[in-house]
Order: structure tokens, then sequence, then C-alpha cells
């Protein structure tokens, strides 16, 4: 409760504050400081999905994402895999869904072959059928427009030292 304190919690929330209104979301509580990017995506993926639940990912994956969705897959959560190629993106997505669908977790845009991925298209179809939307925003963030609410995105996961020029060592 002194003085340095009391300041470092205002600068730290008024951080969080910028970020969410920078990002759509609706609360800067849920703003989360974490290590890297990386910890953020592993946190979403393992803290909401459990045995006999599904789980929708793109081809087009970083090992961010990839390694714990098939780490999760050897504990008993159903993993589908969707072609971001495809220009039917909903009807691709509709081809991969089960009664257990919990959720999508999909990149934004690919750092090996430059694909953007439309989450906005993504997200609508998660939300008309009450699926969680997670999306690994570390190469797009700060470079392409996001907007958790208009896009309906439950979890966003950056990399803040690229797009955002923020110190290494931190994710949101």
């Amino acid at each position: 409760g002194h003085f340095a304190s009391v300041r470092n919690a205002e600068a730290v929330y008024n951080v969080r504050k910028k970020a969410a209104e920078f990002f759509g979301s609706e609360n800067p509580e849920n703003v989360v400081f974490l290590s890297n990017c990386t910890e953020a995506i592993n946190i979403v993926l393992k803290g909401n999905l459990s045995k006999n639940d599904h789980l929708i990912i793109s081809n087009l994956e970083h090992n961010a994402v990839a390694r714990p969705s098939y780490k999760l897959g050897e504990k008993g959560v159903e993993i589908s895999v969707f072609d971001a190629f495809n220009d039917d993106i909903e009807g691709e997505l509709e081809k991969h869904l089960k009664n257990n669908t919990k959720m999508v977790f999909c990149t934004h845009a690919s750092n090996v072959c430059g694909k953007v991925l439309p989450i906005e298209k993504i997200g609508k179809f998660c939300k008309k059928r009450g699926i969680l939307f997670g999306v690994d925003a570390a190469q797009s963030a700060g470079l392409l427009p996001v907007n958790m609410k208009k896009y309906g995105i439950d979890f966003l996961c950056i990399a803040p030292h690229k797009g955002l020029f923020a110190p290494m060592g931190t994710g949101i």
C-alpha cells in the first residue's frame, strides 16, 4: 500500500486499459500479462479443454498451437484440422463440426506463407453455434485490425514485442 506500489499498480492498469481499448475487449480486467504469447496459448487451450471435448485448428498453426493441441489429443481431446485456404471458410468449418466441439483456435496470420485468415467470419461462425473462439495474433497484433467484440473472439493471444514494439518477454 505504499506510494510506489500504488503508482505501479496504476501504471499496469493503464496499460491493461489501453490494450483492452485497442483490441476491443470489454473489460481491462480481462487483459492478462504473461511471459510470452506461447504461454497465453497454452493457458487458453489447457484451461478450457478437457477429455471428450473437440477442438478445431487450422492447417497453418505454429508449434505454439499445434504442440499443446496434440498433447491435449493424447489426453482425450478430439482434434480436427481445417483447410485455411478454402475460400468457403464457413463450409470448411462446418465439415469438422461435432456435437462436442468446444473451441476453434487458429492463427490470424501465418508467418510462413503470409495467409491472413478471415477471423471475423470464423468468429461469427463460432458465436452462432456457442463455440469458444481463440486467436493466435502473434504475427498480426498491431499490424492488422483486431477487434475482439466485433470479431467474436473469446481469447486473443498476443506477442507484444512484435507488432506493438513492447519489450521481449511479454505476452498478453
